[in-house]
């Protein structure tokens, strides 16, 4: 695993100067990431490749090699292996296509390629797969998709390469790092799982995304997630849940789809965050990343304005939190900083309040009174938003809008930050919802940015935001219940899924 994701050298093997192919992409992405390694392009032609010398053949390379990543055709795949064992090369990376997926002949001829490197010291990813990236101790950007990935502490497995593009897209989006990131393709040799318990001991990996069609080893996968989740959050999708998806799966990779309820069943056995949509993971993982775990399920709502918490109630009430009134003593302490109409209930509706302080005034007083395990604070960013117009307004000069704009601007900002600080100090989740419109601020000094700073996730409507505290808190729940006989009924279900 380390000759995967830590190699000090790497051979590129179907190395080519046309840019429409990948043995062009895929090198040029390693090159212009950065890599810090030494890189060794190989082709029978040899040549140059854009200035750097192109090996004929592996063995011409006359330095030791931990990696090799190859993009050949898949009849040369086969002795293009074999010669990388001769090398003594530990791992490959397999991005061709063209075998078990496509039926009988082509899994025959992958079989032979992965007895061939086990049988020389070698193992594989793959093939077909998208490739890998790795942020640590320097950037491996070993993909197909051509997106600048961040470092961070996200672990991605997917058994999809255009889906772990989309995924790993949508985490660059939200300002979310990845530390590991593997298409683990047609998984002839190395599994899902072995990439799992990599990450298990990954010490960049902090909460771990799977995308998953079916399993090789599903009382290994179960027992591995139960034991992994304890420390280290598992967000899942699960592909191939219909029949007609599960058909789909087994002619995209091979994989045989298990069968939906009992997968869903183990996951929930296993601790392991079981979610519908791409978003959805981003939106948990994010959670997971920078809010702490919930003691409990006891939500406060506060809004701006009132149809948020009327949504955002309905919502909780469905996702199984609790959304309870707040009690007489704790309303009288919300009487000194709120004015006379406010709601006087759960969820609190600031009805657009004109000091910014009484937002975060009324958060403190909610954590310091109210039996409250985690709170919403909704319809942020107006402010930011409205000061924006003012400086774009075509009306009011720019001189007469630039103090008042700064002021209002600096004034949200300083909510932001406050509301990151109570998070530090009370150690519950705060979880800030900012209007969709704030996500397309590109100022380095928007309400985003600052929270992003801050390594908070935010979120543009309720619905996202009370979907991934309801997915945290039934996670953090889970382990509060544990008991043995949970381990057991994980090991009789997995049987069910053995293929």
């Amino acid at each position: 695993m380390k000759a995967i994701f830590e190699p000090r050298s790497v051979a590129f093997i179907g190395a080519s100067s046309d840019l429409f192919k990948w043995g062009f992409n895929i090198l040029h992405h390693i090159i212009e990431r950065g890599y810090a390694g030494k890189i060794h392009p190989v082709n029978p032609n040899g040549g140059t490749w854009f200035g750097r010398k192109v090996f004929s053949d592996v063995n011409e390379i006359p330095a030791p090699v931990d990696l090799a990543i190859i993009v050949v055709k898949d009849s040369l795949v086969l002795e293009t292996v074999r010669k990388c064992t001769a090398k003594g090369i530990r791992a490959g990376i397999v991005i061709t296509a063209g075998f078990s997926e496509t039926g009988a002949a082509g899994a025959a001829l992958e079989r032979e390629i992965v007895e061939t490197a086990i049988r020389g010291g070698m193992r594989i990813v793959g093939p077909n797969t998208m490739g890998v990236f790795s942020a640590y101790p320097c950037i491996l950007h070993a993909l197909m998709g051509s997106m600048p990935l961040t470092a961070g502490n996200v672990g991605l497995i997917v058994q999809s390469g255009n889906l772990g593009s989309s995924i790993s897209y949508r985490f660059l989006r939200r300002k979310i790092g990845i530390s590991r990131l593997v298409s683990s393709g047609n998984e002839a040799d190395l599994t899902l799982e072995d990439f799992l318990e990599y990450l298990e001991h990954d010490p960049h990996t902090h909460v771990i995304c799977l995308y998953v069609e079916g399993l090789r080893q599903g009382e290994r996968f179960f027992r591995l997630a139960r034991r992994i989740a304890k420390t280290k959050p598992i967000v899942l999708i699960k592909g191939g849940r219909t029949e007609k998806g599960a058909q789909a799966a087994l002619s995209h990779t091979g994989a045989m789809a298990s069968n939906d309820g009992v997968f869903s069943a183990l996951c929930r056995q296993a601790g392991i965050i079981q979610v519908d949509t791409m978003d959805e993971m981003i939106d948990v993982a994010g959670m997971l990343l920078s809010q702490p775990l919930p003691a409990g399920s006891r939500v406060g709502i506060l809004t701006m304005g009132g149809g948020w918490g009327v949504i955002a109630t309905d919502l909780c009430i469905r996702e199984g939190l609790l959304v309870e009134p707040l009690g007489e003593a704790v309303i009288r302490k919300l009487d000194r900083v709120l004015p006379p109409y406010w709601s006087r209930g759960n969820p609190i509706d600031l009805v657009a309040p004109g000091n910014t302080r009484t937002v975060t005034d009324t958060v403190r007083i909610l954590l310091e009174h109210a039996a409250l395990d985690a709170v919403l604070v909704m319809g942020l960013g107006y402010m930011f938003l409205r000061a924006r117009r003012w400086l774009m307004s075509e009306v009011v000069p720019k001189e007469a809008a630039q103090g008042p704009a700064e002021h209002l601007m600096k004034a949200e900002l300083e909510v932001f930050g406050l509301i990151a600080d109570l998070i530090g100090e009370f150690g519950r989740p705060i979880v800030p919802v900012v209007d969709i419109m704030a996500f397309d601020i590109p100022d380095q000094r928007g309400p985003l940015a600052c929270l992003e700073s801050r390594g908070i996730t935010a979120y543009p409507s309720p619905e996202p935001a009370v979907r991934a505290l309801a997915r945290v808190t039934a996670y953090a729940k889970s382990f509060r219940e544990d008991a043995p006989e949970k381990r057991d009924r994980i090991q009789a279900g997995a049987e069910l899924l053995r293929p």
